[in-house]
C-alpha cells in the first residue's frame, strides 16, 4: 500500500484547490503526478476539510521477536504439511495473527533456508479408478518366505486382504518348506483352512 502524502502537502493542494487552481496546474506546481492530485481533489469535493487526514494507517512491520515467532510457526506448518505451499500457509497464518505478515516470496526463502523443498506442483494424484469399490469384490493375496525374525528363526507367511477396505481377512505363519509335486489329496475343499464359506458366488453390479 503506498505511503500517504504528508499533511503539509495535502494542505497545500487543498488551499490551491480552494483558490480555483485546476488539477494540472497544482500537479505542475508541486511536482506530483496529476493522477495523485486528481484523487485528492475528488476526496476534498466529497468530504471537504475532513479529507486532509489520511484514510488509512500504514501497518508497521513486526518486531524482530514477532517476525521470528512467525517464521517458526510457518516452518512448523510446512513440516507438518509437506504438500502445503507458501501461499496457503500465509492464508493460515492470516487467520491466526493480526500482525503484518511477510510476503509469499519471503516464506519461500524461509522454507529454503530451513532445508524444506518446494511443495509438489499440481494436484494430488487421484486414487486408482480400478480399485475395488465394494467390500469382498476383490481379495488380494500376498506371500513372503524365509522372513528372518529377531531370534534368527525363518518363517513364511500368507495373507489375504480385502482390497476395498484394506481389512486383513486371514493370515497364516509357518516354517519354510520345500514345494513338491504329488498326488491330489482327497476331500479337498474350495474353502481354505480357517475360512468360512461366504455363500454362492455372484456377479457384483458394475
Amino acid at each position: 500500500m503506498p505511503r500517504p502524502l504528508p499533511l503539509p502537502i495535502r494542505q497545500a493542494i487543498w488551499h490551491r484547490h480552494q483558490r480555483g487552481q485546476n488539477v494540472i496546474t497544482i500537479a505542475h506546481a508541486l511536482n506530483f503526478p496529476p493522477r495523485t492530485v486528481r484523487h485528492l481533489v475528488r476526496r476534498f469535493q466529497l468530504r471537504g476539510e475532513l479529507a486532509l487526514a489520511p484514510s488509512h494507517r500504514r501497518r508497521s512491520a513486526p518486531s524482530s521477536d514477532v517476525e521470528d515467532e512467525i517464521r517458526q510457526e510457518a516452518l512448523a506448518l510446512r513440516q507438518q504439511h509437506p504438500t502445503w505451499g507458501a501461499r496457503l500457509i500465509r492464508v493460515i497464518l492470516r487467520r491466526q495473527r493480526a500482525e503484518a505478515l511477510p510476503s509469499e516470496r519471503t516464506l519461500q526463502r524461509w522454507f529454503h533456508k530451513g532445508g524444506l523443498g518446494p511443495a509438489p506442483a499440481g494436484r494430488r494424484p487421484m486414487p486408482n479408478p480400478q480399485r475395488a469399490q465394494v467390500a469382498h469384490a476383490v481379495w488380494q493375496m500376498d506371500a513372503k518366505e524365509r522372513v528372518k525374525l529377531k531370534t534368527g528363526t525363518q518363517v513364511s507367511w500368507l495373507r489375504i486382504v480385502d482390497e476395498c477396505s484394506g481389512a486383513v481377512l486371514w493370515t497364516a505363519v509357518f516354517p519354510p518348506r520345500e514345494l513338491g509335486t504329488g498326488p491330489a489329496r482327497g476331500g479337498a475343499s474350495r474353502t481354505a483352512s480357517g475360512f468360512s464359506a461366504l455363500g454362492a458366488s455372484c456377479t457384483l453390479p458394475r
